[in-house]
């Protein structure tokens, strides 16, 4: 199942990647997502543990960030979990403003890979309620208060 989400953020690029690839921000502006435990610093080859419910359950996962460049992109997969995921992060300069699109895909596991179409659908709506929470988040408050 892949997904993609894109947002434009009325805030300079040092600042929107600093915010959303510190990973302990997900809970503010992801709602499905309950917490994040680092295992270490932010940079590549680092781990962390999310717990979110999704769909009504719980789902908790290990992830390792496979790729981090500021300020370009943060790439991470699973290492347990629920179901296989992989997404990239990435941000981009737009004038004065960022550019952050995120782009995934996750794995349904054994018998409920029939179930990916109508999964795909049901994801949009959650991401998109993530960004435009994040976008409200970053662009309603002061710099300083992050």
């Amino acid at each position: 199942m892949k997904t993609s989400h894109s947002v434009i953020i009325h805030r300079p690029l040092p600042e929107v990647f600093a915010f959303v690839t510190d990973l302990r921000n997900e809970t503010r502006w992801q709602p499905e997502i309950r917490s994040v435990t680092l295992e270490g610093p932010i940079a590549s080859g680092a781990t962390f543990r999310e717990s979110r419910v999704s769909f009504g359950r719980r789902f908790d996962w290990r992830f390792r960030i496979t790729s981090y460049r500021a300020p370009d992109h943060i790439t991470i997969e699973t290492i347990e979990g629920a179901a296989p995921y992989r997404g990239t992060r990435r941000f981009e300069a737009v004038g004065g403003s960022t550019r952050v699109t995120e782009s995934g895909e996750l794995e349904l596991p054994g018998p409920l890979a029939v179930l990916t179409p109508v999964a795909q659908l049901l994801a949009k709506r959650p991401l998109r309620v993530a960004y435009a929470r994040l976008k409200t988040i970053l662009e309603s408050s002061p710099a300083t208060s992050r």
